[in-house]
């Protein structure tokens, strides 16, 4: 992929990403460093070449600037943001969705990977391929998040690309 930016390398902390977010939580900054979650889904890939889109790395990257924004998030009061002590369910949702849709309502190319987690709920995770922030591409986790699970199923929001 050409680009005007020019590929810096992922400094990747090693760890979970419970260790990663209790890190940045006691730090307050953080190092620079992401976190890797595992590869690109290849129903992803399939859909983006589609479209002519090529990926610059297949690995899913999880950012401090991800992580921090759920430190005392409006969401949690209602239960729709995941508490530290399940982090790996996002870990897992990654490696092993239950379904993949494209989000139709978003404005920047994202897609959404669902993972059960409770009755009638689902942890969402939304992908975006070949985000860019400090001259820094890759496939961002650009947030999760509890949703009901009949959410998924609206056609004017996701379009389903792959099921398990």
């Amino acid at each position: 992929m050409d680009s005007v930016f020019e590929k810096k390398e992922l400094i990747i902390f090693e760890g979970s990403l419970k260790d990663y977010a209790e890190m940045l939580r006691k730090d307050g900054r953080g190092d620079g460093s992401v976190i890797n979650l595992g590869e690109i889904h290849e129903s992803i890939v399939e859909e983006l070449l589609k479209k002519d889109i090529q990926l610059v790395d297949n690995r899913i990257i999880v950012d401090q600037h991800s992580v921090t924004k759920y430190f005392n998030h409006p969401k949690d009061k209602k239960g729709a943001v995941l508490p530290i002590e399940e982090y790996e369910l996002v870990e897992k949702a990654a490696k092993s969705p239950q379904k993949i849709f494209e989000d139709a309502s978003h404005g920047d190319l994202v897609y959404v990977y669902s993972y059960p987690y409770q009755e009638r709920m689902a942890l969402k995770l939304v992908i975006q391929p070949n985000f860019v922030r400090n001259g820094r591409i890759y496939n961002n986790t650009k947030s999760w998040g509890i949703i009901q699970t009949a959410n998924l199923n609206n056609p004017k929001q996701y379009r389903l690309i792959w099921e398990q």
